[in-house]
């Protein structure tokens, strides 16, 4: 059996890709270096005008980590729609 490697992200800080077309999010990670609450939003496109699947809120000073295991579909893109002032986003994706 052979392990497939996955993709990671570099620090997204503003919105974009994280895959420019139909894939699955195995992780993400939002860093708030801020003390006021953020949020992360994701939507299934490959440019911000897609349908929003998902809000990640992130408490002040703080991150937060979500594994989705087997993958979250995506049967578009994975956009990151929305990275807020002061966060910074890492995923893995395949």
């Amino acid at each position: 059996m052979s392990i497939k490697p996955i993709s990671v992200t570099s620090g997204i800080t503003s919105q974009g890709a994280i895959k420019a077309s139909a894939g699955y999010l195995l992780w993400i990670q939002a860093s708030n270096l801020t003390g006021a609450g953020k949020k992360v939003v994701l939507n299934n496109a490959t440019s911000g005008t897609g349908s929003e699947v998902m809000q990640i809120a992130v408490p002040g000073d703080d991150s937060k980590f979500l594994n989705f295991g087997a993958g979250f579909h995506f049967s578009t893109g994975i956009w990151c729609g929305t990275v807020e002032t002061g966060l910074t986003v890492t995923a893995g994706y395949d």
